[in-house]
């Protein structure tokens, strides 16, 4: 018992010891300690928005349906404005009728920015920063 004994206070004592001169690492240089890297998101320059794509940054685009025209082809007689000897009762003889979508309109406003001509950076979703993990530390921020 007495050796048993003995053994365990040798260990305990060697595990102190140990533990005394046991290296704490230090802050990682690359992310400051952080475990992550912040760089300015260059897609967006640091605004966390991008032009829009679908309007270009106007805010409103050409209608889809009619292409910015206004009207379209009258489906009753091909744009032809007669059928047969008399005009076309849709478009009045005219060959085109109002677009329906957009009433007319060469231009809506734009459903893919809210009419607001930007759209939030995909890169940095809207932070306009990126993040990534600290390759060095490996996220710990410690260098061991």
């Amino acid at each position: 018992m007495k050796r048993k004994s003995l053994l365990f206070s040798a260990l305990s004592l060697a595990v102190l010891f140990l533990s005394a001169f046991t290296f704490v690492g230090d802050k990682c240089n690359r992310c400051d300690g952080s475990g992550f890297i912040y760089e300015e998101c260059q897609f967006c320059e640091t605004t966390g928005y991008r032009t829009c794509n679908l309007c270009y940054g106007n805010s409103e685009i050409r209608c889809s349906y009619c292409q910015g025209g206004g009207s379209f082809k009258c489906n009753r007689c091909a744009g032809r404005g007669t059928i047969g000897e008399d005009d076309c009762p849709q478009c009045d003889g005219q060959g085109y009728i109002p677009c329906e979508r957009c009433k007319g309109t060469t231009i809506i406003p734009c459903p893919s920015c809210n009419a607001r001509g930007l759209t939030e950076c995909s890169t940095c979703r809207g932070k306009g920063y990126t993040e990534w993990r600290c390759p060095d530390c490996n996220g710990t921020g410690q260098i061991n």
